[in-house]
């Protein structure tokens, strides 16, 4: 059994297929998380530098090259989301006697409202007035 045709010329087939996948997966966590998803560059074009000379076995050289760079400059881009992806050094866990010692610490430091178990950090650090390196989206300052 065979899935049925995309419809030809789709272009919202590729981000729709991800999506998908993604969700299947666990996909993003948050609202802003699927909106970056959908709002994420493209992959570059590999042949948009290609200077075509007319010359067949020249130009189909240079594309060649050019894919195969496309290819090397993916694998880097791969190889830092696949780090950063797997780094479980990001995080850190406080512990209390009691859930009343945790709820009070939490409620003293304003925090409650963000969550009782598992906090997004920046969000801490912006109650908390503590300055980070980076933003949440990963820029620097």
């Amino acid at each position: 059994m065979t899935s049925p045709p995309e419809p030809a010329g789709d272009p919202n087939a590729d981000l729709l297929a991800q999506l998908q996948a993604t969700a299947a997966v666990g996909g993003p966590t948050s609202q802003a998380d699927l909106l970056a998803q959908l709002n994420a560059e493209p992959e570059p074009d590999p042949l948009a530098g290609v200077e075509y000379t007319g010359d067949l076995a020249a130009d189909s050289a240079a594309e060649l090259d050019a894919v195969a760079q496309g290819f090397r400059d993916r694998t880097k881009r791969e190889d830092e989301r696949f780090r950063l992806a797997t780094d479980s050094e990001y995080w850190f866990a406080v512990c209390f006697k009691t859930r009343a010692d945790k709820e009070a610490f939490l409620a003293a430091a304003r925090l409650m409202s963000i969550g009782d178990k598992y906090l997004d950090g920046y969000v801490v650090a912006r109650v908390l007035g503590i300055p980070m390196p980076t933003d949440a989206e990963g820029d620097t300052d």
